[in-house]
């Protein structure tokens, strides 16, 4: 529980940072003028469309886990659809990103897979979505015609590029020439740091039976066609949003900017609901694109991005809270994310074969 309490200091001065970093040039007097003159039965309209197209598109990303996790063994969908809901909700719920072990580790008590293949089916799936984001954004920057400087997004593309091109790199290298995945780890992190080379390898080699989805034809087809939906009704509910309910001028394109923006941004381990880090990357992605130094646009720019937090947030941490409240087991997160991460650390203590 120590651990547990020192997590969360670290994580709410985390987020506190980037909350000030984002409201520290806001006119509160303004924001506050504008939430009070909003036509309710406007913003209700919007969000409710907002809601709709966004159930799809967190629909899409439960879904899609379970076309990875089923080369692994016999599992229902409606389980695997049940632990993301709690999985999700506890990633949001908990600091510091500590709820991301929970799903795999729920998944694998409740249906007897193993854990270290259900928890590398859990880093693929982050893998991959890091390097398309990561891509859509070099992409997207690419075609930028604005007058803005784009050194912020650039980059954040950079430092995102730099975490997962040599994670995809590594678990490829680990899934056909395990021999030498341990050569390069001992030889590269191992000169410098030989403890953590020996617990990475042993995380590897552990992942690896979690590694066969990516060599199931059907599956991963699914899983991408799922990815897709996932992505693009992300982009359409926050685009619809912002130009239908806000007045904000900003393209579907523009819009894909700005999510690729905010999702490496949200990668950043902070405070719980990721807080501070969401509305600050929203921020700084609207910022190419419209002069949210203005405060007309500031103020409306500020109040879309916490709308958008609050309706995912409900979205995403509703369900679970549901199931946690129907079923015991799933219900101290606290508990369960310390069991998982356990869990993971004893994988960790395997040789590399």
């Amino acid at each position: 529980m120590v651990r547990f309490l020192v997590y969360f200091l670290i994580a709410n001065v985390i987020g506190g940072f980037f909350l000030w970093l984002s409201a520290r040039a806001l006119p509160f007097d303004e924001v506050s003028a504008y939430v009070q003159a909003a036509d309710l039965g406007h913003l209700a309209l919007w969000s409710a469309l907002f809601i709709v197209i966004y159930i799809v598109c967190h629909g899409a990303r439960v879904a899609r886990w379970y076309y990875l996790v089923q080369p692994l063994g016999d599992v229902a969908p409606g389980r695997v659809h049940r632990v993301c809901a709690v999985g999700f909700a506890a990633i949001l719920l908990l600091p510091l990103r500590l709820g991301e072990l929970v799903r795999p580790y729920l998944l694998a008590r409740q249906t007897g897979l193993p854990m270290a293949g259900v928890l590398a089916t859990a880093v693929v799936e982050r893998v991959i979505d890091g390097l398309l984001i990561t891509g859509l954004l070099f992409v997207t920057l690419a075609t930028y015609s604005g007058d803005r400087a784009t050194g912020f997004a650039l980059s954040a593309g950079l430092v995102s590029a730099a975490i997962f091109v040599p994670a995809l790199s590594m678990c490829m290298i680990a899934y056909w020439r395990r021999a030498w995945a341990s050569a390069l780890l001992t030889h590269t992190i191992g000169r410098v740091w030989p403890a953590l080379a020996a617990k990475l390898g042993g995380m590897l080699d552990a992942f690896i039976g979690g590694f066969k989805a990516l060599v199931q034809g059907r599956a991963m087809g699914r899983f991408m066609t799922l990815t897709a939906l996932y992505w693009t009704a992300n982009v359409v509910s926050m685009w619809m949003l912002a130009t239908y309910c806000f007045g904000l001028e900003v393209g579907l394109w523009e819009m894909a900017t700005v999510l690729a923006i905010l999702v490496i941004g949200i990668m950043i381990p902070a405070g719980p609901a990721m807080a501070g880090n969401f509305e600050y990357f929203v921020a700084q992605g609207m910022a190419l694109f419209l002069a949210i130094e203005l405060t007309p646009i500031g103020t409306r720019v500020a109040v879309f991005a916490a709308t958008v937090h609050i309706l995912q947030f409900v979205v995403i941490v509703l369900p679970g809270v549901l199931l946690m409240w129907l079923d015991p087991e799933s219900r101290h997160l606290i508990r369960l994310s310390q069991e998982a991460e356990k869990a993971a650390r004893e994988l960790s203590s395997e040789p590399v074969g």
